[in-house]
């Protein structure tokens, strides 16, 4: 096991980050064994963090593309899409239909009329607000993973995910979804840091962005930990 250790500190308290490498994962990887083998031994305090893409990956919930024809509605919407500078977004036709055959082709609609009346006033993310989180969250299309649409995960099966991994594990879980522009804690188990204090923790996106081969990470408290609030029923935190 190798990785990355560095720091960060909230509300006076310094927390170690350790980002923690994997070799290359495959659909055919347990996820359970992939963590025994990967992870060094925990303190009962730690809080191990795993990236949303690597568990929809290696649970089987990853859509391959060639799964997924695009219709004419999907076609002309990825065609009006302005993906952030190094993202493909939904601009990949595919994604756009997994996100119209889920949420519907109605509300997509209407976040695209509500995105383009809004956009000429200079506000951004009207489309995503107005479309929801599959919308919001889905990855994948883009490499390594371009053979792939990786959904997110709905509330309710990373709540559970994090409790049933918590229990395997020892130590609290958090499924996190991060990128360089924010991202947002999905879910935490009973025994993880609060997911504000979490969030914050992991400012700077300390498992790196999608090629980094660091999927899981520790987070640790140095002092005293703080204790659990509402927040620890995690959700979105901040804003993609």
């Amino acid at each position: 096991m190798t990785g990355v250790w560095s720091r960060s500190e909230v509300a006076g308290v310094e927390y170690l980050r350790h980002a923690v490498r994997t070799r290359w994962l495959t659909p055919d990887d347990d996820l359970r064994a992939v963590l025994r083998e990967a992870l060094p031994r925990l303190e009962p305090d730690d809080t191990v963090v795993l990236s949303e893409k690597a568990i929809v990956f290696l649970t089987g919930r990853a859509v391959p593309i060639e799964e997924l024809r695009p219709g004419r509605l999907a076609r002309l919407l990825a065609r009006s899409v302005r993906p952030r500078p190094g993202s493909r977004g939904l601009s990949v036709p595919e994604k756009m239909q997994y996100v119209v055959r889920t949420t519907g082709g109605p509300r997509i609609l209407a976040a695209a009329l509500a995105g383009a009346l809004t956009r000429p006033l200079g506000l951004r993310g009207v489309f995503y607000r107005v479309a929801g989180p599959v919308a919001r969250d889905i990855d994948g299309g883009r490499p390594p993973y371009e053979h792939l649409v990786l959904p997110p995960l709905a509330a309710a099966e990373a709540a559970a995910l994090c409790r049933e991994l918590e229990a395997f594990l020892g130590a609290g879980v958090a499924i996190v979804d991060l990128n360089d522009y924010g991202g947002s804690i999905r879910a935490v188990s009973p025994r993880s840091l609060p997911a504000d204090v979490l969030f914050a923790a992991l400012a700077g996106n300390p498992l790196g962005q999608r090629t980094a081969g660091t999927p899981f990470g520790i987070v640790r408290a140095l002092g005293s930990r703080p204790s659990a609030g509402p927040a620890q029923q995690a959700g979105r935190v901040a804003q993609h």
